[in-house]
């Protein structure tokens, strides 16, 4: 899954920066065209060249225009001229199973994740396990990590003047994640309070006044923190009633900006539970819908987010998206019908580094938050030489179960630092990255960009 910094570093701005203090009539549509230009880079004929590459007998436009029109290809107009999403590429893959098998070595990272899976969960319990899970416990067999992040950027190119505030997404203290120890951080008399490891979000805060700011701004911070794997044995007949009443049920079943419902989505998860009334197995039905019917596919997020469209309704009405939007989906689908779901954003450690990533999560009572992941879950489907019984045993590992190679910066995508950042970042809706405000550099992403882009995470498995 392509890290959301990575694609973040193809930003491709010229204008010059503009006071945030002064903006223009037209700042959001400003940022609309600025994010549809970071994120839509490839051109007309190279994404031409490519289709050919992959499909030979695609070799006349209007072909062209027929496959792109059929596989509902992420394109816009910029700057005049017709533009494709930067990861357009490897979703001709992602959307194309019949591609991925003429192509085995391209899906080598998914046959390898999912054989890892197997035999570290997907086997049976063992007594001579170093750790084993108790029958009444969820949580077992933690991982422990240490992490470094490091921004460098030279003096010359920050502006003159003017505040700088920089937030940075630390390990939520939660259940399932614990022993959180913030190390080291320079420069820490540049810290803004506390860092904040408890709530619903966790983050700390930078500020730097730059007229001060004499040589080149160097900021890292290393932390470790412990991380659980989760295996929920949940019996359907001892589920108990939701308090409809409770802070818990409302704030998650509503409808919000990008766990978004409505008549249509509602009626579609009726649909798909049918005559189901138990609210475990519904969620399940939920799961094997999302899993089976949307595509992962890399998503230009900032442009959608520029254009006020919710994740989970574009999800529904295209039929493909990326762990986000899948994960925003499907809570989407669960709270239509009074299953309250959230979804969990902050990093995945299989490669032993950090990506970023999220997931679902709903609740039962008597239980607590089940955690579901659709699009790791449907990864089965891009591996190569994986059985119908292994790729079964798979996809029921992540519902209800969960790895413990994560990092949780945030309880629901929804959740931002109180003390957010009031001009435009280049994606709201996730603490995965750093967020940055100043009073000079803003309106146009170029500060955020230069920051973002130097922005380094190096971890090391301590267990």
């Amino acid at each position: 899954m392509k890290s959301l910094i990575a694609l973040l570093a193809l930003v491709l701005l010229a204008t010059a920066p503009v006071s945030a203090l002064e903006k223009s009539s037209d700042y959001y549509t400003t940022q609309n065209e600025t994010k549809s230009k970071m994120e839509f880079t490839v051109t007309f004929d190279e994404a031409k060249n490519t289709i050919r590459m992959y499909y030979p007998q695609i070799n006349a436009d209007e072909l062209f225009y027929e496959f792109i029109e059929e596989r509902d290809i992420q394109r816009r107009i910029v700057d005049g001229s017709e533009m494709f999403f930067t990861g357009f590429e490897s979703n001709l893959f992602y959307r194309d199973l019949d591609l991925v098998e003429q192509n085995p070595e391209w899906a080598d990272h998914f046959t390898e994740a999912v054989r890892f899976v197997l035999s570290e969960y997907g086997r049976e319990r063992q007594a001579g396990f170093a750790e084993f899970k108790q029958p009444w416990s969820a949580f077992f067999d933690p991982r422990e990590f240490l992490v470094e992040y490091s921004i460098e950027v030279p003096r010359l190119d920050l502006p003159d003047e003017g505040d700088l505030k920089i937030w940075l997404p630390l390990p939520l203290n939660r259940l399932g994640q614990d022993m959180i120890e913030i190390i080291d951080i320079v420069p820490a008399e540049n810290v803004v309070g506390f860092p904040r490891i408890d709530g619903e979000i966790a983050y700390m805060l930078l500020s730097f006044e730059l007229v001060s700011l004499e040589e080149d701004l160097n900021i890292k911070v290393l932390f470790s923190f412990r991380h659980f794997r989760q295996e929920f044995d949940i019996d359907p007949s001892q589920i108990g009633d939701y308090d409809w009443e409770s802070p818990l049920y409302i704030e998650n079943t509503l409808s919000t900006e990008s766990i978004y419902y409505n008549e249509e989505m509602k009626d579609l998860a009726g649909r798909i539970i049918g005559e189901e009334k138990n609210p475990y197995l519904q969620a399940r039905l939920l799961y094997d819908y999302v899993v089976e019917n949307i595509f992962y596919s890399l998503i230009a997020h900032a442009s959608l987010e520029a254009e006020g469209i919710p994740e989970s309704l574009f999800a529904m009405e295209h039929g493909y998206g990326d762990c986000g939007m899948q994960s925003m989906f499907f809570a989407a689908l669960c709270r239509s019908i009074g299953i309250p779901a959230r979804t969990p954003g902050g990093f995945q450690l299989f490669s032993g580094q950090l990506g970023t990533h999220f997931w679902a999560e709903f609740y039962l009572p008597n239980y607590g938050w089940i955690p579901v992941d659709t699009s790791v879950g449907q990864g089965v489907m891009y591996s190569v030489g994986v059985t119908e019984e292994e790729s079964r045993i798979y996809k029921d590992f992540y519902f209800g179960n969960l790895d413990p190679l994560r990092m949780v910066v945030q309880n629901s995508v929804d959740m931002m630092p109180e003390e957010r950042p009031k001009d435009i970042q280049p994606l709201e809706k996730v603490m995965q990255f750093p967020f940055v405000e100043s009073e000079f550099g803003n309106e146009n992403l170029e500060l955020s960009d230069l920051i973002t882009d130097s922005f380094t995470i190096r971890t090391l498995p301590l267990r």
